[in-house]
């Protein structure tokens, strides 16, 4: 049998066979609106099964092979938004990138041109940039070198900001777990502030925890960023979270990650 490294390149050079897309619904909390979807890569393995994301996108980064994945995941997701935004015209589709993508400087000029092709509006579309990435200011930078980092983090916030001149929309994930929350939501034109799962949890129990989301959703109003609580799992913990005036809400208690038929399904 062959190493799962192995696997990988060979599924990469067979146009990922394999790899798929699930997609986990995202909610108004107000109205029970769908809001859109998060786009979530899987991949099925011959000898190995389901492979977790937390094994492969970490070997995808280590053989440099993340940026080419995560086109084709850009490609993948904007193609099915484009079928549901005929549905839904206020659909949004998310998905993420790597800090890798911050170094091409091309990135803006290549998304234009995939959703040119595919008639898709730009803002349908949504990138989640994670609050921890080294490139982001604040962020220890990867080569310990501080001009180096100041170098990067601009190259960085120039490849942000032609994302943002494309009209696709930004959004700050895991806001809160990482290095440079406050210096990235005043430097970085994010639309949307994803506050990480661990600030929901024990928020149904009230006391000094309970505390933080509100005070989270306050702040990243007053610069003008609508929220979306991720990792919403209870319908106690929904109770306690959904009159704090937050736009968009994601986690189990909503729904899992699923094939494009069944979110098609439940959904639309």
């Amino acid at each position: 049998m062959f190493s799962l490294p192995t696997l990988l390149t060979i599924s990469i050079e067979n146009n990922f066979h394999g790899f798929f897309l699930h997609y986990q619904p995202q909610l108004c909390p107000d109205s029970g609106r769908l809001y859109g979807a998060e786009a979530l890569a899987r991949w099925s393995c011959a000898g190995y099964g389901n492979v977790a994301p937390d094994v492969f996108i970490p070997m995808l980064e280590e053989t440099g092979r993340i940026v080419e994945f995560e086109k084709w995941v850009f490609r993948e997701a904007a193609s099915q938004c484009k079928r549901w935004a005929a549905l839904r015209p206020d659909f949004r589709m998310s998905v993420n990138l790597s800090c890798r993508h911050l170094e091409q400087a091309d990135l803006g000029r290549y998304a234009q041109d995939e959703l040119k092709r595919l008639g898709l509006a730009p803002s349908n579309m949504m990138f989640e940039l994670t609050e921890s990435w080294p490139l982001l200011p604040g962020a220890p930078c990867q080569s310990g070198k501080a001009a180096a980092g100041r170098k990067e983090a601009a190259a960085g916030g120039a490849v942000v900001s032609s994302l943002k001149e494309t009209g696709i929309r930004l959004a700050m994930d895991d806001f809160g777990s990482g290095y440079s929350s406050l210096l990235s939501l005043q430097k970085f034109p994010f639309d949307l502030v994803k506050i990480d799962r661990e600030f929901v949890k024990g928020t149904a129990r009230g006391g000094a925890q309970a505390a933080f989301v509100p005070s989270l959703t306050r702040l990243c109003h007053s610069v003008g960023c609508q929220v979306c609580l991720e990792g919403v799992e209870t319908a106690e913990e929904y109770e306690a979270v959904r009159r704090l005036g937050i736009e968009v809400m994601q986690g189990y208690y909503f729904g899992r990650p699923v094939p494009a038929e069944e979110f098609e399904r439940l959904y639309l």
